[in-house]
């Protein structure tokens, strides 16, 4: 039973903004402005109104612990990304309780153990054929080359080779697909936002329906798609086909962003830190030496794993998750009752300084003993927490090792804009698309 001294949520700081609407306008349109503002006006819980629906912000390592601990009694994913379900459909970013547990443990073989590590030679192919001539196209534009990249290895992992036109057309439709998360109007016509996206959608489930099809009739392979259109628990359950597709949509589209915004700010804050580039390199030559890269090498990379903590602290893939609150809780002194939305904020609780020591400076040390300054278990969620965490997770670390390893051994590069021109980075939506690379092969 709830505490009857608590305040009701309605008397939080903040407000809902304009009828209907509510504030849906400011948030898409400077999203992290939107969050910093908020909290420095606020403080670390307020409310706020969109598109009819009440939310609650909920910041801190103690509220991503409430909010991302698997409680499916209390939270609802599905009703947190309510907006995106048009888009992903019923993956298992939509899934609560029984149903999405069962999907996950079927999928989690194909993205851990063994079977992680048996993918290392694709990815590190072609990341090699992708990556030899990069300085030839210098400036590179990071933030769409790093997604053209990322895409092709999820491509060739799930979908199997592809041509370069079909690579070309599949980035364009996926690219299209994500366009239409930003839409307000609704409306399924070929001259709207939305509309486009579905078109998109449409067309990316009847070509991964086909593609599921000749899978099937083909000889056993061992990649994403073939573990998953294999996978029985131990009960003899297994995916249906609409769930293969809207996984592997889910996957496809949300793992390539992710990937390629994390490494796209990683080279700039590498660019404005030398320092790091040269123990980067010390430890590869350390631990690799002169062989090429083997998956053996990538667990003992223990300074680049810190780097990558970095990037994901100061630029987290996600700026807030929500979950629909399906049972009245209390929070910090306040009543939130079932219907509400509760979100918490990864990028907020990253530059919390009574966790992280110079929260706005990039510094890897920070993650190594004796610091250890996510030491609170739910203090780093850039990529979540709890049941519904990026199932990709270590797919994505592995990608991104490969990938800053071929860098840091074949090139050195400058980026523009530089800091010094654009720090503090507290909006880096606005700046990730400037970001040019300007390489060089190593001498």
């Amino acid at each position: 039973m709830l505490d009857k001294k608590l305040k009701s949520a309605e008397e939080m700081p903040g407000d809902f903004g304009w009828p209907l609407l509510g504030k849906i306008v400011q948030l898409f349109d400077t999203e992290e402005l939107f969050y910093w503002r908020h909290q420095k006006r606020y403080g670390s819980v307020f409310k706020t109104g969109i598109l009819g629906k009440k939310y609650a912000f909920l910041i801190g390592p103690e509220a991503n612990r409430i909010v991302l601990k698997d409680r499916a009694d209390c939270f609802s994913s599905r009703l947190g990304w309510w907006f995106l379900e048009p888009i992903f459909g019923n993956g298992l970013l939509m899934q609560d309780g029984e149903q999405h547990q069962a999907n996950r443990r079927l999928m989690y073989p194909a993205f851990h153990g063994r079977a992680i590590a048996s993918y290392f030679n694709i990815i590190n192919d072609e990341v090699q054929k992708y990556l030899q001539d990069w300085s030839d196209r210098s400036p590179i534009p990071v933030a769409a080359d790093f997604r053209k990249l990322t895409l092709i290895v999820a491509s060739r992992l799930f979908l199997g080779t592809q041509t370069s036109e079909e690579v070309e057309k599949t980035c364009k439709w996926f690219t299209q697909l994500v366009a239409g998360k930003l839409a307000i109007l609704r409306w399924d016509h070929p001259v709207t936002l939305y509309g486009r996206s579905q078109k998109a959608r449409r067309f990316l489930i009847e070509y991964l329906r086909q593609t599921i099809y000749n899978r099937r009739q083909s000889i056993e392979r061992q990649d994403v798609l073939s573990l998953l259109i294999n996978a029985v628990d131990e009960k003899g359950n297994s995916l249906s086909e609409e769930q293969i597709i809207e996984e592997t949509l889910l996957l496809l589209v949300a793992g390539h962003e992710t990937t390629a915004t994390v490494l796209s700010w990683l080279l700039f804050e590498l660019a404005s830190h030398p320092e790091w580039i040269a123990k980067l390199r010390e430890e590869l030559d350390t631990v690799v030496g002169n062989a090429p890269l083997g998956v053996e090498h990538l667990k003992q990379l223990t300074q680049m794993t810190n780097v990558l903590k970095e990037a994901e602290r100061l630029y987290p893939p996600l700026y807030g998750i929500p979950r629909g609150v399906v049972k009245d809780i209390e929070y910090a002194g306040y009543h939130i009752p079932a219907g509400w939305v509760v979100v918490v904020s990864p990028m907020l609780t990253h530059r919390f300084p009574e966790i992280y020591s110079e929260p706005n400076r990039f510094d890897p040390d920070r993650f190594a003993p004796p610091r250890e300054e996510d030491k609170h278990p739910f203090a780093l969620v850039g990529f979540g927490h709890g049941s519904h965490s990026c199932l990709g997770f270590e797919f994505a670390q592995m990608e991104m090792k490969i990938i800053l390893a071929t860098l840091l051994r074949q090139y050195d590069w400058t980026i523009t804009p530089t800091y010094a021109e654009i720090a503090p980075v507290l909006q880096p939506s606005k700046i990730l698309e400037k970001l040019r690379s300007h390489c060089l092969p190593r001498v």
